[in-house]
C-alpha cells in the first residue's frame, strides 16, 4: 500500500488548515472536471433519441439524416428534426437534449425573439446572453473554460519537465556543459515571442498544438535557471558527496537524491505558472493569435465586446471568469507557499 512520507502528510495537513486556498483548490478541480462534461452539458445534440423503437446516441456517435427518414447522408439539425412530422405525429419517437441545448458554434438565431437580433441580452433562453453570431454565451464560457485550462496544465506540465531536465543537467555537470547550454538559452531568449507565434502560425497553421508547441520552446528557461540554482547548491551536499563515495553512479544521483529536493520548492511555482499561461492565451485570443476560430475562447469573447460596447455581458461574463480563475488559482498558490515554507509562523 502506497503511503506518503511524514513530511508530505504535515504539508498536505498544512495546505488543508488553509481553508481558502484548500476551498479554492476544490472549486477549480471539481469546474475542471465539469468543463471536460461541456459535450453532455451543453450540446446542440440530444443525448437520446428514441425513433422507431431504436435508441441512439448523437453526442457519442454519428447518425446521417437518412437513419431518421431523411434523404442525405449529413449530419442531422436534431432541432429541425424533432419539429418534423416523424416526431410531432409520433409520440412514441421523442428527443432528450443537455440542461444547455446549445453548441458552443451554434447559430441560434430561430431561438431570439422577433424584434431581437445578435448579440442578444440575457433571458430564460440564453442565461448569459449570445455574441455577435447569436451563440450562446453561457456555452462557449463553459468550453473555453475546458480549452484555457487544458493548455495550461499541458503547458506547465512541459515547461517543468524541460526546464528541469536542461537546468539539471547544467547544474550538476557545470562546466563547458553549463557554459554551452547557457549560451544556446541566452540566444532562444533573445527571439520576440509574438514573432515566433506569427511564423510558425504562417508556416504550420494557427492549431491548439501549434500554439502549444510554441510557448512551450520558450516558457521552460526561467525553470531551468531556477533548477540549476538549486542543483549547483545540492551537487556538493554532504549526502551527495557520501552516495558518491559509495560508488553510486550519476544518474541515481541526480532522480534519487538531488531531484527529489530541487522538485519541492517548484510544486509552489505551479500555480501562478498556470495564473501565466491562462493569461497569456487569453491575450493571444484577444489580439487574434490564438486559438482559430471557432473554438471558444474567452479572450476572443472579450475582443467580440470591444466591437459592441453596447452588449456588456460580452465583456462581463468572460472577464468575470477569467477574473475568477486567476483569483482561485492564486489563493491556490498561497497555499501551498505556506505550506512548503520550512519557517513555521509563531502567533504570538
Amino acid at each position: 500500500m502506497f503511503q506518503l512520507n511524514p513530511t508530505t502528510k504535515r504539508r498536505l495537513n498544512k495546505f488543508k488548515k488553509n481553508k481558502r486556498a484548500y476551498y479554492s483548490f476544490l472549486i477549480l478541480l471539481f469546474s475542471y472536471l465539469i468543463s471536460l462534461l461541456a459535450p453532455i452539458i451543453a450540446n446542440e445534440k440530444p443525448m437520446l433519441v428514441y425513433y422507431e423503437e431504436k435508441f441512439y446516441f448523437p453526442i457519442f456517435w454519428f447518425y446521417p439524416e437518412s437513419t431518421f427518414g431523411g434523404k442525405e447522408e449529413t449530419p442531422p439539425n436534431y432541432k429541425k428534426l424533432l419539429r418534423s412530422s416523424q416526431f410531432q405525429d409520433n409520440s412514441s419517437n421523442y428527443m432528450i437534449f443537455p440542461i444547455i441545448p446549445y453548441g458552443y458554434n451554434e447559430s441560434n438565431l430561430e431561438s431570439l425573439e422577433e424584434d431581437e437580433f445578435p448579440p442578444s441580452k440575457p433571458n430564460f433562453r440564453h442565461w448569459l446572453g449570445t455574441d455577435d453570431r447569436g451563440r450562446d454565451v453561457l456555452t462557449r464560457i463553459l468550453y473555453g473554460y475546458r480549452i484555457s485550462m487544458s493548455f495550461s496544465l499541458i503547458l506547465v506540465l512541459i515547461e517543468v519537465l524541460i526546464g528541469t531536465v536542461i537546468g539539471g543537467i547544467q547544474g550538476y555537470f557545470s562546466g563547458i556543459v553549463d557554459l554551452s547550454i547557457q549560451r544556446l538559452i541566452e540566444i532562444l531568449s533573445s527571439i520576440p515571442f509574438l514573432f515566433m507565434i506569427l511564423i510558425m502560425g504562417s508556416f504550420f497553421g494557427r492549431s491548439f498544438g501549434v500554439l502549444l508547441i510554441t510557448y512551450a520552446v520558450f516558457s521552460w528557461i526561467g525553470i531551468s535557471y531556477y533548477i540549476r540554482g538549486e542543483f549547483y547548491k545540492l551537487r556538493k551536499s554532504q549526502f551527495v558527496e557520501a552516495a558518491r563515495a559509495f560508488g553510486v553512479n550519476n544518474i541515481r544521483i541526480i532522480f534519487r537524491h538531488i531531484l527529489p529536493n530541487a522538485i519541492t520548492p517548484i510544486v509552489t511555482f505551479l500555480p501562478f505558472m498556470l495564473i501565466g499561461s491562462i493569461s497569456v492565451l487569453s491575450a493571444l485570443d484577444f489580439l487574434g493569435y490564438g486559438i482559430p476560430a471557432p473554438n471558444p475562447s474567452w479572450g476572443e469573447m472579450i475582443g467580440q465586446g470591444r466591437e459592441h460596447l453596447s452588449a456588456w455581458w460580452l465583456i462581463a461574463f468572460p472577464s468575470f471568469a477569467l477574473f475568477l480563475v486567476i483569483q482561485l488559482t492564486s489563493f491556490v498558490g498561497e497555499g501551498l507557499r505556506d505550506a512548503f515554507d520550512s519557517k513555521e509562523k509563531i502567533s504570538f
